[in-house]
């Protein structure tokens, strides 16, 4: 026991001694010691294992890392999303008040002078009833001044007629309806006949016209204001695109393009007159 105690302590102090020599030789050597090249020798055997070590190693870290990263990505992922619809929401929600802003200013810059003391606006909210092809309901009624049979117009021209009118509500009778006709005439010229419809997307039938009239295709066909003062005279309805018939027959077949787009109306103007159509009305 007290031989192996000796032998311990003999190494142990061999060791200092040794520790103590290569301290000292090193630190005399400065930067060229011994010590510094051992650990030069053991940075180049270490480094590229190091390296090795870190290139294979890292994807996997990376990997772990993005998982444990997952549920914040699809979290802020469907934030974005939201932000998204909101923001495309918010464009077409202002697309269509630009819309709206435009379409209401076509209405107050119309400018033809026709016989009417007040023209009140009123917007499309639905459809007409079934028993009606083509027609709509607007948010205005007799509260306001409406009555049947007055005309009703858009910025680019003839809309057609009040059909049936309730307190604030009422039902207008589209031109393209084929009871929603008008007398008519080729602007420029006294040749006249009668304009009605057969639908939205057709072309309006103007009828009755003299074989003899002039009538050329492009020519512009407006309100004549011959059928009992429902429609003043000289409100646009179309042109002409097609002139037919020939001189053995007793009139002219001709169709009309309409310019009002009876598919997207939103927004009319009911002519409210004055004078004893006005009073003759109220019973209506």
């Amino acid at each position: 026991m007290y031989r192996r105690n000796g032998r311990g302590r003999l190494l142990l102090l061999v060791f200092l001694a040794l520790a103590i020599l290569v301290i000292t030789l090193d630190y005399r050597l400065g930067p060229g010691g011994p010590l510094q090249r051992a650990k030069d020798f053991s940075v180049t055997l270490v480094a590229p294992v190091q390296r090795g070590f870190t290139t294979i190693f890292r994807p996997v870290g990376n990997f772990f890392s993005s998982i444990g990263e997952l549920g914040s990505l699809r979290s802020k992922n469907s934030e974005l999303e939201q932000e998204l619809e909101q923001a495309e929401a918010d464009v077409r929600e202002a697309q269509s008040l630009v819309a709206e802003n435009r379409r209401l200013t076509q209405m107050l810059d119309l400018e033809d002078s026709w016989v009417v003391s007040e023209r009140v606006t009123a917007r499309v909210i639905a459809r007409g009833p079934k028993n009606l092809t083509w027609a709509a309901i607007i948010d205005k009624g007799r509260s306001d001044g409406i009555r049947p049979d007055m005309a009703v117009i858009a910025p680019e021209g003839l809309v057609g007629k009040v059909y049936s009118v309730t307190s604030h509500q009422a039902t207008i009778l589209y031109l393209v309806d084929a009871r929603g006709a008008a007398s008519a005439r080729i602007d420029g010229g006294r040749d006249s006949g009668l304009v009605h419809g057969k639908g939205a997307g057709e072309p309006l039938t103007f009828e009755y016209v003299s074989v003899n009239a002039d009538a050329e295709e492009g020519d512009r066909v407006v309100t004549s204001g011959y059928d009992g003062g429902i429609f003043p005279a000289g409100i646009p309805i179309g042109f002409i695109v097609d002139v037919g018939g020939d001189d053995r027959q007793a009139a002219k077949e001709i169709e009309v393009e309409p310019y009002v787009d009876f598919t997207t109306l939103d927004y009319v103007q009911v002519l409210v007159e004055s004078g004893p159509r006005l009073t003759q009305n109220e019973g209506s």
